[in-house]
């Protein structure tokens, strides 16, 4: 029970705590789009890229999308071409420009391109930057070719989940049965709720991956604390040790092996050196406490994970050829 409830506190977070509110939160609150126009994309100038994306940012958040997702499999991003150029014969010149301006919602795995939509905006300035900025100023996003274009997205979005469940599952176990447990927790968190069905089978197989992790993490800790002892077997190793040991999690199958060598150096250290141990382990106890209150750190792996998964340039730059 104990290891349940630990779970369940390091995990409902990532899901929104949302298994009694899937009937009355809006779908769109639990549906998370991230924006990302990459800086390859040369036809848009830095500061006017900031400023679309901030733009679009906005208008994904007041339609209920807004907010980073544990992995921003599907993604929001935009171009925006000149079309037309023309330089006022005033001194200084005023440079016009005539612009399309393309959203995209992709997948950025499979490399499809979800929902899309294009406009036109015009723009004036004293030079290109200016106008690119200028146009981005004028245009209204929240319209009703955005939300169509966001209301096509999302529903594409649930299809993808609510037809390949099994395949995402099949792929977190995989992930799993390959000891890459991050990748396969960020497989499963990755399910949004608005996919019932399979967000909940998602968490069902969230609490053994998250169980086969800590303990294929204490097996390693506790082979590594093991080596350490055996190369220095005396205070300074067993301290050595069991900074290694007080990382492990005292729900893993094999926390009571990592405790019988924290007794077994504890011995050794008092026999050898006439030393009492005692407050090496108390430090260790203390350490393996604050292991357990910091239990979100094992909650966020899969967070970690997804973050470290942001997409590059090979991932997104086929969007625009």
């Amino acid at each position: 029970m104990k290891k349940l409830i630990v779970l369940l506190i390091g995990i409902l977070p990532l899901f929104g705590l949302a298994q009694n509110d899937l009937g009355s939160t809006d779908d769109y609150g639990r549906l998370n789009l991230n924006v990302f126009i990459p800086d390859q994309v040369e036809t848009i100038p830095d500061h006017a890229k900031s400023l679309l994306t901030n733009r679009l940012t906005q208008v994904i958040t007041q339609k209920g999308m807004g907010g980073a997702g544990v992995s921003p499999r599907f993604l929001v991003t935009a171009n925006m071409e000149p079309l037309t150029k023309d330089i006022s014969p005033t001194v200084p010149p005023v440079e016009t420009y005539t612009f399309d301006i393309y959203l995209y919602i992709v997948d950025f795995v499979d490399q499809n391109i979800v929902s899309s939509t294009t406009f036109t905006a015009k723009g004036a300035g004293s030079n290109k930057n200016k106008a690119y900025v200028n146009a981005l100023r004028t245009i209204n996003l929240r319209n009703q070719n955005v939300d169509r274009f966001l209301d096509e997205g999302k529903q594409k979005i649930i299809e993808y989940y609510n037809s390949r469940c099994d395949f995402v599952l099949a792929r977190a176990k995989t992930l799993a049965a390959q000891n890459q447990f991050a990748a396969a927790m960020n497989t499963l968190t990755s399910v949004p709720e608005v996919c019932k069905d399979c967000y909940m089978k998602a968490l069902d197989e969230v609490g053994p991956i998250y169980q086969d992790m800590i303990d294929h993490d204490c097996q390693m800790m506790v082979n590594v604390a093991n080596t350490v002892w055996a190369s220095q077997p005396n205070s300074q190793g067993a301290m050595m040790a069991g900074s290694v040991l007080s990382q492990i999690d005292p729900d893993s199958k094999c926390y009571s092996n990592s405790q019988a060598l924290i007794s077994k150096m504890q011995t050794k250290v008092l026999q050898d050196e006439k030393r009492d141990w005692s407050f090496m382990k108390e430090v260790f106890e203390n350490q393996v406490m604050l292991e357990s209150l910091r239990i979100k750190a094992f909650r966020d792996v899969g967070v970690a994970f997804g973050e470290n998964q942001q997409p590059t340039y090979n991932d997104i730059m086929w969007v625009f050829r």
